[in-house]
């Protein structure tokens, strides 16, 4: 069996619950998962110093388990996202986009797009934050610059790292904007769903994890040859849409299956499963 933590929208700063970010710690060094997995959103401002308590709570996670982590939206500067599309010079372009991801790179990662293998499961991360660009423009205003899209060159770097991973392996790709619309918001994170699914389907992808719409779910769909399971983690911030709890998702694979338990925020009782599916995995009907 393999076990994966997977947390979303932590969202340092304001929003951030101190007693929730604990209970959390504690619950996960308590299952002691084989990786967990950090789908964006580390701050609420993109500050340093939010960055700097995202950075201690990781290094706190990664006493437990090696922990892959992506940037979301709000972790990338705003100014840099619009400088580096005005076009105003090339020679800019590369200086604005540095900067537009300074931050996150300072305080997380280089990597962007990072990749984990443990026993039993590849997780590869796609950046999918790239603020106001060409490829996220929306016709919906207050979705300028919250849109992401998958890239290209970023398929094709799942394609490598699934190409090297043991056969045996679940593969996972890890974005932070939701591909499937929200339940209660109504709204697609990516501006280019359907071309980013079938392309990951067509890569034997099994599982796709994800967060961004601050609400918890769990999806089996069909795309190309192969069916998609896509977990969607809610917030561990107090930014919960209306009705719905601060939330994270436990996955745990084996030969056989896909299984996914939702765990919400009870007060007074920390983190209890509230959701629970289990789907047959694309290798065991091979097998079969």
């Amino acid at each position: 069996m393999t076990t994966l933590a997977h947390v979303s929208d932590l969202h340092f700063g304001r929003p951030a619950v101190a007693e929730r970010l604990d209970a959390l710690k504690d619950f996960i060094a308590g299952v002691e998962p084989d990786a967990i997995a950090v789908s964006g959103d580390l701050t609420q401002r993109c500050t340093n110093r939010e960055f700097r308590q995202a950075r201690a709570y990781l290094d706190s996670l990664a006493k437990t388990a090696p922990c892959v982590v992506i940037p979301g939206n709000h972790d990338i500067r705003w100014l840099g996202a619009v400088a580096r599309n005005l076009g105003l010079a090339r020679l800019f372009r590369e200086q604005a986009h540095n900067f537009k991801y300074s931050r996150y790179v300072r305080h997380v990662s280089e990597d962007l797009s990072p990749s984990l293998e443990v026993p039993g499961a590849v997780i590869v991360g796609v950046n999918t934050a790239h603020g106001i660009t060409r490829g996220s423009i929306t016709r919906r205003f207050r979705d300028l610059g919250v849109i992401g899209h998958v890239k290209h060159a970023d398929v094709e770097r799942v394609r490598e790292a699934f190409e090297n991973a043991s056969p045996d392996a679940a593969r996972v790709v890890m974005l932070h904007h939701n591909p499937i619309r929200g339940e209660l918001s109504g709204r697609h994170g990516l501006a280019n769903t359907e071309q980013a699914l079938h392309a990951f389907a067509d890569l034997g992808t099994e599982l796709i994890l994800c967060g961004h719409d601050h609400q918890d779910a769990v999806h089996s769909i069909e795309r190309g040859t192969h069916g998609l399971v896509i977990s969607t983690a809610g917030t561990i911030s107090n930014r919960i849409r209306a009705g719905r709890a601060s939330s994270f998702n436990l996955v745990e694979i084996d030969a056989d299956n896909l299984r996914i338990t939702a765990h919400a925020w009870r007060q007074g009782k920390g983190f209890v499963p509230s959701e629970d599916r289990t789907f047959p995995r694309q290798t065991a009907s091979r097998r079969a």
